[in-house]
């Protein structure tokens, strides 16, 4: 099963600028909010085998690693990977990570495998997340963890003009493909209703004051129903 952007990201360019594109700046803020949502969702970090699917450049992984996680952190880009591996060299967690390359169509684990499977930055690239859905399913023993961009949140104004736009899921839909599962949805937390692109291109004191304006937003009714991303944890 192919992905968008399987071409794109294999690109050295493009995952030397990774990290410096997205979370510097504005993006700060971002991947804050996002290493506290995911920390947030599951109960206790050490000692959990964790699969980080998709990873890029190893930020989810480094942060859980370091929690005292077991984690394997795969990806279909050997730039990215390559990245993620310098990284861990330089942290103290680095035994407990593991860096593999392959397909998150085609895991290679047994089932049951993990007690956590987490992906961000993953369903965006896939008009066919049931399939995903599934291999996660498989591989996984207690929690999935993901994320969606909306598609009726500002993002929708602009998407058509992105590199490689993003596919949107609307939230009644994932929560649809949810239920014809044999899982139950824990959490969803719906967040940023200035995507991600507008704080990235401001300077992060700029970005503070008009954040603070966002989660005020966003904690209304009204701003969940426009939020452009949505953080999914699901049990077993």
């Amino acid at each position: 099963m192919s992905m968008k952007g399987s071409h794109w990201y294999q690109k050295n360019l493009i995952a030397n600028q990774y990290d410096a594109k997205r979370f510097s700046k504005g993006g700060v803020l971002i991947d804050t909010q996002e290493k506290q949502i995911i920390t947030n969702f599951i109960d206790s970090i050490d000692g959990k085998k964790i699969l980080d699917l998709a990873c890029g450049t190893a930020r989810f992984s480094l942060l859980l690693a370091d929690l005292g996680a077991d984690v394997v952190a795969l990806d279909i880009s050997k730039p990215m990977l390559a990245i993620g591996k310098t990284k861990a060299q330089n942290s103290t967690s680095s035994d407990n990570m593991t860096f593999l390359r392959g397909s998150a169509g085609d895991l290679p684990f047994a089932d049951s495998s993990f007690d956590i499977v987490l992906a961000m930055r993953f369903f965006h690239l896939t008009t066919v997340p049931m399939y995903f859905f599934l291999e996660m399913l498989r591989v996984s023993r207690e929690k999935i963890i993901f994320d969606t961009f909306n598609k009726y949140s500002v993002r929708s104004f602009y998407n058509w003009a992105l590199p490689m736009n993003s596919i949107l899921h609307s939230k009644s839909h994932i929560s649809q493909l949810l239920s014809c599962m044999d899982v139950t949805i824990e959490e969803s937390h719906q967040d940023f209703i200035f995507p991600y692109g507008f704080y990235r291109n401001l300077p992060l004191s700029l970005s503070k004051p008009i954040r603070n304006i966002d989660s005020s937003v966003v904690s209304t009714s009204f701003g969940q129903s426009i939020s452009s991303v949505s953080y999914w944890s699901i049990s077993l």
